[in-house]
């Protein structure tokens, strides 16, 4: 599917290396707070190997723009810019998105492997790319790698907490992710190719990072490391985080709806998207019978 451009994107004029084994994608919009920590935790990664920046800025009026811009003008052979307009932006659910600018950057990218930390995320290990591109480059086999991350509350005074409960190093696939998106956005590094031709069912889903997950592992497993090495900030303006829960729940209903649809010629993924469904509305329409239920699998699992 073609991405409808209503007003062309300004693409800021640096020059990086052309080939990057991997390019970041930073998407941001009204992180003014936030971007500065976001980008310099990318700046701070230790390599040993080409990579990009790929800014997609998406006409912010509270100075994320600005700062944008000066990070583009000091590191001109690493950053590369892209100055959004509001009338390109796709709705979804009757409300603006940042899909547009998401698939825009995307479609930009040059390198072998894409890694996503959005402008109010950041990475805390310096270590991170490397880790994930030495595991991605010796085990061609997985389609992606992602790790833990902390999960901060940045109003109030709640404690945080971890995004994964794995104890251990592990595959995850598609059956894993057809329950719920298991994967934190700002830990993800993947093979570009797969997602090239994004369907067209892609553009209007509700919740764009867990449907790219489920596209990928289509094609092999993502690998987990259970390491924390990025932060995920939880605030009130967040597109799902500490939103309606009513509404969350909604929105991921109609997802699974166009999942199911999306992926209705492969039938072992419409199974596992069926089952994830059910045992979604099962989980939220009685809370303690899905419960009881993990209890029951949980004692059998051990006894076995």
């Amino acid at each position: 599917m073609k991405l409808e451009v209503n007003k062309e994107v300004k693409e800021f004029p640096n020059s990086v290396c052309p080939e990057p084994l991997v390019s970041v994608i930073i998407q941001t919009y009204q992180h003014a707070a936030f971007i500065t920590e976001c980008i310099e935790g990318v700046l701070k990664q230790r390599v040993n190997f080409n990579y990009e920046i790929i800014i997609g800025e998406d006409n912010s009026d509270d100075g994320t723009r600005e700062i944008c811009t000066e990070y583009a003008e000091k590191f001109p052979n690493l950053i590369r810019l892209f100055l959004h307009h509001r009338e390109n932006v796709i709705f979804l659910n009757n409300a603006p998105s940042g899909r547009f600018n998401l698939l825009y950057i995307l479609s930009k990218a040059n390198g072998k492997y894409i890694a996503f930390c959005e402008g109010d995320d950041y990475w805390t290990d310096t270590n991170k790319l490397q880790k994930q591109v030495d595991f991605l480059e010796t085990n061609p086999d997985y389609v992606g790698c992602f790790h833990n991350t902390e999960e901060r509350y940045q109003e109030g005074d709640r404690a945080s907490f971890l995004y994964c409960n794995y104890k251990k190093a592990q595959s995850i696939g598609f059956k894993e992710l057809s329950f719920s998106n298991r994967v934190p956005t700002c830990s993800i590094v993947f093979l570009k190719k797969y997602i090239e031709n994004l369907p067209g069912w892609f553009y209007k889903m509700p919740m764009g990072d867990w449907a790219l997950h489920l596209f990928n592992t289509q094609y092999g497993d993502y690998w987990y490391i259970p390491h924390v090495m990025g932060v995920h900030r939880l605030t009130t303006s967040s597109v799902w985080a500490l939103q309606n829960h009513k509404n969350n729940v909604q929105k991921v209903q109609c997802a699974y709806d166009q999942l199911i649809d999306g992926f209705s010629d492969i039938p072992k993924m419409v199974a596992c998207l069926k089952k994830g469904k059910k045992r979604f509305k099962l989980h939220h329409k009685y809370p303690m019978i899905a419960k009881i239920n993990s209890y029951v699998k949980l004692f059998f699992k051990r006894v076995n």
